[in-house]
């Protein structure tokens, strides 16, 4: 679904343009509505606002969170470095987007907007997935000549409830850029969804299959049953 942009008013029309399409980009998940508003602040700040679907608070601890009529809204004032495009993304998408939660990331000491281009890849990848919490860590390595390459876990410990997905963790080879993780990432979850099909389609059968041993024997069908052994046992 789409993410509905109420009102922007950072005070430079460029930046709001920026800004809009950023959040446009976002969306939000299947089933929520989410609104965004961005405005500046008499402090020299930016004020976001999000209004949307309940989320954990302890995940959120910087925001200002209060329940409304059939929505929670959602309020965090952006300072200095974090008035920019790209913090703004970054900020909605950890409320709206709760169910991928990007955890270690050290190629963002290194190069923050290198480590912002492999979080976004993994994101469009993981974002139509039926998992949630996802848990996305990286990591680094140096091999000499060779340069940097870097690596992705994404792990998903499943509820124990009917009809949720199987428990799935997945690490990315070592990789030169987002694109690299981002194919990689994407076989990783058609095989993914091919063997979830084909645990349902087992389940199922086994289910009916057990259904069936379990269903009544109907009285006419006991009758007829009951004869045939008597005749049986008189004629021998």
């Amino acid at each position: 679904m789409a993410l509905v942009i109420a009102r922007i008013a950072s005070g430079n029309a460029e930046t709001d343009e920026t800004l809009a399409e950023a959040l446009e980009g976002l969306g939000s998940p299947a089933g929520e509505h989410w609104t965004a508003s961005l405005e500046a602040a008499g402090t020299g700040s930016w004020e976001l606002v999000l209004d949307g679907a309940p989320r954990r608070k302890d995940h959120h601890i910087d925001w200002e969170i209060v329940p409304g009529d059939g929505s929670v809204r959602y309020r965090k004032l952006l300072q200095n470095g974090e008035r920019c495009p790209d913090k703004v993304r970054r900020c909605a998408r950890a409320v709206v987007w709760e169910a991928i939660q990007f955890r270690e990331n050290p190629i963002r000491q290194v190069n923050p907007r290198l480590a912002a281009a492999f979080e976004e890849a993994v994101w469009r990848e993981l974002r139509a997935e039926d998992m949630g919490p996802l848990q996305v860590r990286f990591g680094m390595w140096r091999e000499g000549f060779d340069g940097t390459k870097y690596v992705c876990k994404v792990e998903y410990e499943a509820v124990h409830a009917p009809h949720r997905p199987l428990p799935w963790s997945w690490w990315s080879s070592l990789a030169r850029t987002p694109d690299d993780v981002s194919a990689e990432l994407r076989r990783a979850l058609v095989a993914r969804r091919k063997r979830q099909a084909e645990a349902q389609a087992i389940i199922a059968r086994t289910r009916r299959q057990a259904a069936r041993r379990r269903r009544p024997v109907p009285a006419a069908a006991r009758a007829a049953a009951s004869r045939a052994a008597s005749d049986a046992l008189h004629t021998a």
